[in-house]
């Protein structure tokens, strides 16, 4: 006997998988042929955040948000499917695609206090279709630069030297005096170096007080791997004495004094024009 409503459920069976896989077609063509499926460059400093932009032209028409997914060629980074989230074993609490902002299309994942490991390329996905069969859509490939910090400082004798440590990371500082070629240790994190003029950690700082002209050199932040996390070049600069400046006004003042003389020759010219007719 003909069963009419088996054949009708078949119809609409294959007519949900033909819609299912015309969406398939249509984002892998929206977002496949999209310059931004191209390899984005993208840089931040070591400690600070990192936004690895992603955008998907993938309209949503009912309440619920997309379904993204971000990794590495080794690692599965972050995934979100509304409130459902998942971070990687190294990325937990440091990896997000905020929610409101996916559901307009942003797919952007935001990474906090970057790591020199977290350089590398990352691939981003949009997962789509019905529970039982699900297909992932490529959007595109960020490449992130990590960089360490570089700065130079100056300051006099007595004041005090301010090192930024950027970082939970930070677990060592080295020095080296601008006259030497070793380096030694400062401070480590846990460690609790008390030597004087050693310096003091206070909120992600380091502190050191009432610097002397042998503090001038270079200070390394390295992280536990012993890789660079800031370089910072330190000059003490004698600060000009008071007497010292008052004497070179005075030489400066003299000189001018000096320089808007009129010249010897000329004087004489005139003294001799001068008797020559009022003898």
């Amino acid at each position: 006997m003909y069963d009419r409503s088996r054949s009708l459920h078949k119809c609409d069976m294959d007519r949900s998988n033909r819609v299912s896989a015309f969406l398939v077609l249509w984002l892998l063509i929206c977002v496949g042929s999209s310059p931004i499926s191209m390899v984005v460059h993208t840089s931040s400093k070591v400690g600070l955040p990192a936004v690895l932009p992603c955008t998907v032209a993938y309209q949503l028409e009912t309440a619920h948000a997309p379904h993204i997914q971000w990794q590495t060629t080794r690692d599965s980074v972050f995934e979100r499917m509304g409130e459902e989230l998942f971070q990687g074993e190294d990325y937990i609490n440091r990896a997000d695609v905020p929610k409101e902002m996916l559901m307009r299309g942003n797919c952007s994942l935001f990474l906090r206090d970057v790591r020199f490991s977290d350089a590398g390329i990352y691939e981003s996905y949009l997962v789509v279709g019905e529970s039982s069969i699900k297909n992932r859509v490529f959007i595109q490939s960020v490449q992130l630069a990590v960089i360490d910090h570089k700065t130079i400082k100056s300051v006099k004798p007595g004041e005090d030297l301010i090192l930024d440590l950027y970082t939970h990371q930070a677990e060592q500082v080295i020095f080296q005096n601008i006259n030497d070629t070793s380096w030694s240790v400062l401070w480590e994190r846990g460690e609790g170096i008390s030597k004087k003029g050693y310096p003091k950690e206070r909120s992600g700082k380091l502190i050191f007080r009432a610097v002397t002209a042998s503090s001038a050199g270079t200070y390394k932040v390295l992280d536990s791997q012993g890789l660079a996390l800031s370089t910072v070049k330190v000059a003490v600069t004698e600060p000009v004495l008071a007497k010292e400046t008052d004497a070179l006004q005075r030489h400066s003042a003299l000189g001018k004094a000096t320089m808007s003389m009129p010249p010897l020759s000329l004087i004489t010219l005139f003294l001799s024009f001068h008797l020559m007719f009022f003898k």
